[in-house]
């Protein structure tokens, strides 16, 4: 695969039919465009309330605290499932109309562009998500097993309608995880926030994990990469890399703020044949795409957008500085910023971003991988 760039999952506003036709405009094969997230449309259009849509035999309600489990289905329910399939189908529509007017060149299948879907894994869903009580489903064991198996049921039957309606020629999945560090730490906050959850047991953890994992790969995704939102570690290597048992394609890591142990590990990654999710842009530097790059500003220290040299430099510097071939460099996907790997809040800065802004990060992201694919031509 060449070094590629992926679409945001978050995007501003709340035109899913425009938002998809902006990320096809602007990536192109081998680019990966996305089923766009708009938190702007509310609770249940943001990744939490797309991932309860998916549920297979479980039914969950809003409350003033959040999502939680119900015995049936209401009005809550039914709206973030049938938003989830309404933007499915807007988004093959998309696709379809631009493979009619040879905008998007298929493969010899007849299969359109390469496609990236973001889906929440069942930890962090296991966080987020309260029993008819009150509490997280992550303080019960019974719970997590039943939400575990309803989330997989529910994952094989979305992965079946987006590869019939959207016909991509390739799928990559991104199994978001932000907090799965915090419950396997034992750090998850009670929902009276005056004590923490018990730590998750590393085998729980990893056998529901495990069960999504395998269920993508029956579905036919070709890539599954796992985001942790943090740091790669010899664990999560162990558990999810492993010859024997569920493995990943590879990881998420955030150039921004990855030092050297990181970069050690993410080599060895890379020389296992792993591919790697790199985000490239901090939170702020995408918020300063809404603001006039300036002289001034930069004397100030503000932080800016920066330029594609910049965004290349970020990864190939530390790649040239422990040693590794320029032809391995085609083993990452651009991402912009690591706002995207951490929790709704944060996920939602993006979605607050003006369009221009947020297309402006996308592209420089896009230029960035490019410029890069161009460098290994050249070598």
């Amino acid at each position: 695969m060449p070094l590629r760039s992926a679409a945001a999952g978050v995007m501003p506003g709340t035109d899913l039919l425009h938002s998809a036709e902006l990320q096809a405009a602007e990536l192109p094969a081998p680019h990966l465009p996305g089923l766009p997230e708009l938190p702007g449309r509310g609770l249940h259009s943001q990744l939490l309330g797309r991932s309860l849509a998916q549920l297979s035999e479980l039914a969950t309600e809003l409350t003033s605290y959040g999502w939680r489990l119900t015995q049936r289905p209401g009005a809550d329910d039914q709206r973030a499932r049938g938003w989830l399939r309404s933007d499915v189908d807007t988004l093959a529509d998309v696709r379809g109309r631009r493979r009619e007017a040879g905008l998007d060149a298929t493969d010899e299948n007849g299969l359109a562009a390469p496609l990236v879907l973001e889906l929440l894994g069942p930890i962090s869903l296991m966080a987020s998500l309260a029993l008819p009580s009150g509490e997280k489903v992550l303080t019960d064991h019974g719970a997590r097993r039943d939400l575990a198996g309803s989330l997989a049921a529910g994952v094989a039957e979305h992965l079946t309608h987006v590869r019939r309606a959207c016909a991509p020629s390739s799928l990559t999945v991104i199994i978001a995880e932000p907090d799965y560090i915090r419950a396997r730490g034992g750090l998850i906050p009670t929902v009276s926030g005056y004590r923490t959850i018990r730590a998750l047991d590393r085998e729980e953890a990893r056998g529901h994990l495990g069960i999504m994992i395998e269920t993508l790969q029956r579905g036919g995704a070709e890539e599954i990469l796992l985001d942790l939102g943090g740091g790669v570690e010899a664990e999560h290597l162990q558990d999810f890399r492993a010859t024997q048992g569920p493995r990943v394609s590879g990881f998420g890591v955030d150039l921004t703020v990855m030092q050297a142990q990181g970069w050690e590990r993410t080599a060895e990654l890379v020389e296992s044949g792993a591919t790697m999710l790199a985000s490239t842009v901090t939170a702020a530097e995408a918020a300063a795409a809404a603001r006039p790059h300036s002289p001034e500003a930069a004397r100030r220290g503000d932080a800016q957008l920066p330029q594609v040299n910049d965004l290349a430099r970020r990864l190939r510097g530390p790649w040239d500085r422990i040693g590794m071939p320029l032809s391995s460099l085609e083993s990452f996907i651009l991402v912009g910023s690591a706002a995207r790997h951490q929790a709704e809040p944060a996920r939602s800065q993006f979605a607050s971003l003006t369009e221009p802004a947020a297309m402006r990060v996308l592209t420089r992201v896009r230029d960035t991988a490019e410029a890069l694919r161009d460098q290994l031509r050249e070598a």
